[in-house]
């Protein structure tokens, strides 16, 4: 998946159907708060996931952002 030096929004990501399974492993609390999943899907991913930082480490986003460019 091209996610265009991460500037690519969530949104996008998301309707991606492999990679919305993916985030849904990685991030499930994102999926249980609808509010906050409507916040995100407009935001560009590098700044979604400096938010997540804050709460996962950085390994877990290193590996997502991984397994997103292989799909």
């Amino acid at each position: 998946m091209n996610l265009r030096n991460n500037q690519i929004t969530v949104g996008e990501v998301l309707s991606n159907p492999q990679a919305r399974a993916l985030m849904q492993r990685q991030f499930p609390v994102l999926f249980r708060n609808q509010t906050m999943l409507r916040r995100a899907w407009n935001m560009p991913l590098n700044r979604a996931m400096n938010m997540a930082s804050r709460y996962v480490p950085q390994s877990v986003i290193n590996q997502t952002l991984n397994q997103l460019r292989a799909l």
